[in-house]
Protein backbone atom coordinates (compact mmCIF):
# COMPACT_ATOMS: atom_id res chain seq x y z
CA UNK A 1 0.00 0.00 0.00
CA UNK A 2 1.39 3.37 -0.96
CA UNK A 3 1.49 6.31 1.40
CA UNK A 4 -1.00 9.12 0.86
CA UNK A 5 0.54 12.20 -0.67
CA UNK A 6 -0.53 15.44 1.02
CA UNK A 7 -2.60 17.70 -1.22
CA UNK A 8 0.00 20.45 -0.97
CA UNK A 9 2.50 18.19 -2.75
CA UNK A 10 0.12 17.22 -5.57
CA UNK A 11 1.09 18.74 -8.89
CA UNK A 12 -0.61 16.23 -11.18
CA UNK A 13 0.27 13.11 -13.07
CA UNK A 14 1.62 12.68 -16.57
CA UNK A 15 -1.95 12.37 -17.89
CA UNK A 16 -3.28 15.39 -16.02
CA UNK A 17 -1.32 18.36 -14.76
CA UNK A 18 -2.76 21.17 -12.67
CA UNK A 19 -1.85 24.69 -13.56
CA UNK A 20 0.33 26.45 -11.02
CA UNK A 21 -2.71 28.48 -9.86
CA UNK A 22 -4.84 25.42 -9.15
CA UNK A 23 -1.99 23.54 -7.52
CA UNK A 24 -1.49 26.45 -5.12
CA UNK A 25 -2.95 25.30 -1.80
CA UNK A 26 -3.89 28.81 -0.67
CA UNK A 27 -6.18 29.17 -3.71
CA UNK A 28 -7.52 25.62 -3.42
CA UNK A 29 -8.69 26.19 0.15
CA UNK A 30 -11.11 28.80 -1.16
CA UNK A 31 -12.90 26.21 -3.29
CA UNK A 32 -16.15 24.95 -1.83
CA UNK A 33 -18.50 22.06 -2.40
CA UNK A 34 -21.67 22.69 -4.33
CA UNK A 35 -24.79 23.45 -2.36
CA UNK A 36 -27.79 21.14 -2.82
CA UNK A 37 -29.73 22.28 -5.88
CA UNK A 38 -26.87 24.39 -7.21
CA UNK A 39 -26.72 22.41 -10.47
CA UNK A 40 -30.42 23.14 -11.06
CA UNK A 41 -29.80 26.83 -10.36
CA UNK A 42 -26.88 26.86 -12.77
CA UNK A 43 -29.10 25.33 -15.46
CA UNK A 44 -31.75 27.99 -14.79
CA UNK A 45 -29.16 30.78 -15.01
CA UNK A 46 -27.69 29.36 -18.22
CA UNK A 47 -31.12 28.99 -19.80
CA UNK A 48 -32.43 32.43 -18.83
CA UNK A 49 -29.25 34.55 -18.68
CA UNK A 50 -27.02 32.79 -21.20
CA UNK A 51 -23.40 31.86 -20.70
CA UNK A 52 -22.32 35.47 -20.20
CA UNK A 53 -24.92 36.15 -17.48
CA UNK A 54 -24.16 32.85 -15.75
CA UNK A 55 -20.45 33.67 -15.80
CA UNK A 56 -21.01 37.20 -14.53
CA UNK A 57 -23.09 35.91 -11.62
CA UNK A 58 -20.35 33.49 -10.57
CA UNK A 59 -17.77 36.22 -11.02
CA UNK A 60 -19.80 38.54 -8.75
CA UNK A 61 -20.32 35.83 -6.13
CA UNK A 62 -16.72 34.68 -5.97
CA UNK A 63 -14.57 37.72 -6.67
CA UNK A 64 -16.42 40.83 -5.53
CA UNK A 65 -15.90 41.19 -1.80
CA UNK A 66 -16.80 44.10 0.48
CA UNK A 67 -15.10 47.28 -0.67
CA UNK A 68 -15.11 46.65 -4.43
CA UNK A 69 -15.50 49.62 -6.76
CA UNK A 70 -14.95 52.89 -4.93
CA UNK A 71 -14.40 51.06 -1.63
CA UNK A 72 -18.05 50.97 -0.60
CA UNK A 73 -19.38 48.15 -2.78
CA UNK A 74 -21.03 45.24 -0.97
CA UNK A 75 -20.67 41.57 -1.97
CA UNK A 76 -23.58 39.84 -3.71
CA UNK A 77 -26.34 39.18 -1.21
CA UNK A 78 -27.39 35.51 -0.94
CA UNK A 79 -30.95 36.76 -0.35
CA UNK A 80 -30.81 38.74 -3.59
CA UNK A 81 -29.53 35.70 -5.46
CA UNK A 82 -32.40 33.59 -4.12
CA UNK A 83 -34.93 36.28 -5.11
CA UNK A 84 -33.39 36.29 -8.61
CA UNK A 85 -33.82 32.50 -8.76
CA UNK A 86 -37.48 32.76 -7.72
CA UNK A 87 -38.09 35.45 -10.34
CA UNK A 88 -36.40 33.52 -13.14
CA UNK A 89 -38.39 30.38 -12.33
CA UNK A 90 -41.59 32.37 -12.86
CA UNK A 91 -40.68 34.66 -15.73
CA UNK A 92 -40.37 33.97 -19.44
CA UNK A 93 -38.14 36.48 -21.17
CA UNK A 94 -39.21 37.82 -24.55
CA UNK A 95 -37.99 35.72 -27.48
CA UNK A 96 -34.49 36.73 -28.50
CA UNK A 97 -33.83 38.73 -25.34
CA UNK A 98 -30.89 37.91 -23.09
CA UNK A 99 -30.82 40.38 -20.20
CA UNK A 100 -27.68 42.02 -18.88
CA UNK A 101 -26.77 41.27 -15.27
CA UNK A 102 -25.11 43.80 -12.99
CA UNK A 103 -23.91 43.84 -9.38
CA UNK A 104 -25.08 46.98 -7.57
CA UNK A 105 -23.09 48.87 -4.94
CA UNK A 106 -25.44 47.64 -2.22
CA UNK A 107 -24.88 43.96 -3.09
CA UNK A 108 -27.96 43.57 -5.24
CA UNK A 109 -28.30 42.02 -8.66
CA UNK A 110 -29.94 43.93 -11.47
CA UNK A 111 -31.39 42.48 -14.65
CA UNK A 112 -31.84 44.92 -17.52
CA UNK A 113 -33.03 44.62 -21.10
CA UNK A 114 -34.75 46.65 -23.75
CA UNK A 115 -38.12 46.02 -25.30
CA UNK A 116 -38.59 46.10 -29.09
CA UNK A 117 -39.20 49.85 -29.00
CA UNK A 118 -35.96 50.38 -27.07
CA UNK A 119 -37.72 51.15 -23.77
CA UNK A 120 -35.79 49.86 -20.74
CA UNK A 121 -36.90 47.20 -18.27
CA UNK A 122 -35.00 46.84 -14.99
CA UNK A 123 -35.46 44.47 -12.08
CA UNK A 124 -33.19 44.84 -9.06
CA UNK A 125 -32.96 42.19 -6.36
CA UNK A 126 -31.31 43.46 -3.18
CA UNK A 127 -31.04 42.48 0.49
CA UNK A 128 -34.39 44.01 1.40
CA UNK A 129 -36.58 43.62 -1.64
CA UNK A 130 -37.20 43.74 -5.36
CA UNK A 131 -37.55 46.91 -7.42
CA UNK A 132 -39.27 46.69 -10.82
CA UNK A 133 -39.23 49.35 -13.53
CA UNK A 134 -40.79 49.13 -16.99
CA UNK A 135 -40.85 52.37 -18.94
CA UNK A 136 -43.43 51.32 -21.55
CA UNK A 137 -46.21 50.73 -19.02
CA UNK A 138 -44.99 53.07 -16.32
CA UNK A 139 -44.67 50.19 -13.86
CA UNK A 140 -42.47 51.18 -10.95
CA UNK A 141 -42.89 48.93 -7.95
CA UNK A 142 -41.13 47.82 -4.77
CA UNK A 143 -41.81 44.29 -3.56
CA UNK A 144 -40.58 42.09 -0.74
CA UNK A 145 -37.96 39.42 -1.39
CA UNK A 146 -40.53 36.62 -1.34
CA UNK A 147 -42.51 38.22 -4.18
CA UNK A 148 -40.41 37.01 -7.11
CA UNK A 149 -43.51 35.50 -8.73
CA UNK A 150 -45.37 38.81 -8.32
CA UNK A 151 -42.48 40.67 -9.97
CA UNK A 152 -42.68 38.20 -12.84
CA UNK A 153 -46.43 38.86 -13.14
CA UNK A 154 -45.87 42.64 -13.29
CA UNK A 155 -43.62 42.09 -16.30
CA UNK A 156 -45.51 39.19 -17.92
CA UNK A 157 -46.80 41.38 -20.72
CA UNK A 158 -43.22 42.25 -21.65
CA UNK A 159 -43.07 39.01 -23.65
CA UNK A 160 -46.04 40.11 -25.75
CA UNK A 161 -44.63 43.52 -26.74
Amino acid sequence: MSALVPFADFRGTESYRLSADLADVSRSRALTWSEPGEADQDELFLTKLGVRGWGRLHHFRLLYQAGWGDGKGMPASPRAIQALVDFLKNFTLPVGVTPSLFLTDRGGLELAWEERDGAPVQVEFHRNGIEVYRETTGVESELTLDQGAAAASLLATTAAT
